[in-house]
């Protein structure tokens, strides 16, 4: 493995563990630790969004509805699932000219603040597939630890964002930005991206199998259920593995 995918590796594995001591019920401070890391991965190995989305429905919500739409897809996939707080940007429909004050306060600022393995999600308030960003912000969210974005909308950079190792979900591509079209109107407030809503702080998982959000509030009762769906999971394989038949061990 290069350098420069060791450095890569490294980043979603702390990001990825990050996450999920914040699942667990672990501080901000201990989940930087080396022994947090290590405990963390060791309880969950390999997290997914369709495991989350499993364990959700068993402490009774529907993923379908804290599920982004399936337009909302990797463009830049790491092949690893990204988790994380959310750092949240609304735009919105321009009723005039957008200021470079507005993208100071409501983009750069926020990116700029935003706690070491946190998601950027975007809310673009349009239809419109534009690019919310391109890999000079990319660059600096890597930078400020930050594991990912996402998008109702598109970027642009799409081949230098997969060289830095930059996950990405949106729309689409494309190489022109939002121009006077929309204009960013808050940050870190609470958003409807991929038709979900999102509030600072809730967590985001993003992989190949789509993005959920895990609302704040459910995170401690979500940590069993995790666990539980993760071993039932686990021993349906080993059953599989071992020679059983499906009937014998598909629980329905």
């Amino acid at each position: 493995m290069s350098e420069k995918e060791n450095r890569i590796s490294r980043r979603i594995f702390i990001s990825l563990s990050g996450a999920l001591a914040t699942v667990f019920g672990l501080s901000t401070s201990a989940a930087v630790t080396k022994e947090t890391t290590a405990a963390s991965s060791s309880i969950m190995p390999g997290v997914s969004v369709s495991l989350i989305a499993d364990a959700l429905r068993k402490i009774g919500l529907d993923p379908v509805k804290l599920t982004m739409t399936t337009d909302v897809k990797p463009l830049v996939n790491v092949g690893s699932t990204i988790i994380g707080p959310a750092v949240t940007c609304k735009w919105e429909i321009a009723r005039s000219k957008g200021s470079a004050d507005d993208i100071r306060r409501f983009v750069f600022r926020p990116l700029d603040n935003a706690a070491p393995g946190s998601m950027w999600i975007i809310a673009s308030g349009t239809d419109h597939i534009l690019s919310m960003f391109g890999d000079v912000i990319a660059r600096a969210c890597l930078r400020n630890g930050l594991v990912g974005a996402v998008t109702d909308s598109g970027c642009r950079d799409i081949e230098a964002m997969k060289s830095l190792g930059f996950p990405v979900f949106g729309k689409a591509s494309v190489p022109y930005g939002p121009g006077n079209i929309i204009r960013p109107v808050a940050a870190n407030e609470p958003i409807i991206c991929g038709e979900v809503e999102v509030h600072p702080g809730d967590l985001v998982a993003a992989d190949s199998d789509g993005v959920i959000v895990i609302p704040k509030a459910v995170l401690g009762e979500l940590k069993l259920s995790i666990v539980e769906r993760a071993a039932h999971e686990n021993e349906m394989r080993r059953k599989i593995d071992s020679g059983e038949s499906l009937q014998k061990t598909y629980s329905l």
